[in-house]
């Protein structure tokens, strides 16, 4: 389960109001540069950047829509399904508890979703010209890098 990487924004959300709280500068920060997409909306396009550096067509981008929507009314409840079982977790974790139903629950979701994120990719993939897989491949394949990276400082013995 990803806990750390649920509470790291809450957490820089928290301390980056109170560094502002503190500030003597009364001027209004200045946005960053991001990939097009504002600070509150980061969650929801993670790996939006993908798809542009993919560089679509107007049909791939009607297509790939098109699947995104039909989609939806499956994504919605499982991505609800995932939150709500996570809420629960902390429930019960703040309750100072362990319910294996609970994370059961949670594990359950998380394949669900899983499980449909993969369906959709799988219809999305035929829609990708040779060059666009390619790149796609190199992003799967610098992401696997990566994971691998973190199992093995992972399975480093602590000293």
């Amino acid at each position: 389960m990803k806990f750390k990487y649920f509470l790291v924004p809450v957490f820089a959300m928290l301390g980056g109001g109170a560094l502002l709280a503190q500030s003597a500068d009364t001027t209004p920060p200045t946005p960053s540069a991001s990939p097009g997409y504002g600070h509150h909306q980061h969650w929801r396009h993670r790996h939006a950047w993908i798809w542009k550096e993919l560089n679509l067509t107007d049909a791939q981008k009607t297509q790939i829509k098109a699947i995104k929507q039909t989609m939806k009314g499956e994504m919605r409840p499982a991505l609800a399904a995932v939150l709500k079982a996570k809420m629960q977790v902390h429930q019960d974790i703040d309750a100072n508890s362990v319910n294996q139903n609970d994370i059961a629950a949670l594990v359950n979701a998380e394949s669900q979703l899983a499980t449909l994120r993969a369906k959709e990719f799988i219809q999305i993939n035929p829609i990708l010209t040779p060059e666009q897989k390619t790149a796609w491949s190199n992003f799967k394949q610098k992401r696997a890098t990566r994971m691998q990276e973190m199992i093995n400082k992972l399975s480093q013995p602590t000293t």
